[in-house]
C-alpha cells in the first residue's frame, strides 16, 4: 500500500522515529544499571518494544 505524505508529516514521523529510537536507547541504559533483577527485565522489555514500535513507522517512512 503506498502512502503520500506531506513534508510536516515525514518531518513529523521522522521526529517520531528518532524519539523511539532515543527511548529505547535510554531504557537499555537504565536496565544494565539496574540492580534489581525484575526491574532490569521490565526495562528492556519495555525497550524492545520501542524498537518494534520504531522498525513498524520506518515502513510509513520508506
Amino acid at each position: 500500500m503506498n502512502f503520500y505524505l506531506s513534508h510536516s508529516e515525514i518531518e513529523n514521523l521522522r521526529y517520531i522515529i528518532g524519539q523511539h529510537e532515543r527511548i529505547a536507547n535510554q531504557l537499555e541504559s537504565l536496565a544494565y544499571t539496574s540492580v534489581k533483577p525484575d526491574v532490569r527485565e521490565k526495562l528492556l522489555s519495555d525497550a524492545e518494544r520501542a524498537k518494534l514500535a520504531q522498525q513498524q513507522l520506518l515502513t510509513f517512512y520508506n
